[in-house]
């Protein structure tokens, strides 16, 4: 009676298709439960759908990291079109102190040599400025260099 019981089973495993349940018939259902085929569908499904929302939640925190990068760059660039306004009003400062400070002696090469820088200086700050997106390395430069040439300016003051 088992061996009838286990023989039936067999031929009823036999006949499980794979497919939608819908589609397999009484049999087939019975064939496809017996064999798992329904439980490995079911967990191949489950997997894909757990890979989808694994895929959506890496595109949506690649979108926020974007947005966030975005922000920052944004964020630098007004931070770098401040520097530049900055270094523009610091030009016009050492122009005048070196004017006042050439008054004593005009013909001094020292004083045309710092004169050139700084309107080398100015020529580049105001390339800086025209671009269409300010570049946060480069105003950093200029900054450098701005303070730099106040430094030797006010050596100059000294003398």
């Amino acid at each position: 009676m088992r061996r009838a019981v286990l023989a039936v089973a067999l031929m009823l495993g036999a006949c499980a298709q794979s497919g939608p349940a819908a589609e397999r018939g009484f049999f087939g259902g019975i064939g496809a439960a017996i064999s798992g085929e329904d439980q490995r569908q079911a967990q191949a499904i489950e997997g894909q759908a757990q890979a989808a929302e694994t895929r959506a939640l890496q595109a949506r925190a690649s979108a926020v990291q974007a947005e966030q990068r975005q922000q920052a760059s944004a964020s630098a660039v007004r931070d770098a079109e401040r520097r530049l306004a900055s270094l523009d009003r610091q030009i016009a400062s050492m122009r005048q102190n070196l004017t006042e400070a050439r008054a004593s002696r005009p013909n001094d090469p020292q004083g045309a040599q710092l004169s050139g820088r700084i309107e080398a200086l100015d020529r580049e700050r105001a390339a800086a400025a025209a671009a269409p997106r300010a570049d946060p390395a480069t105003a950093q430069r200029l900054e450098r260099q701005g303070q730099e040439l106040n430094r030797a300016l006010e050596a100059y003051g000294r003398l």
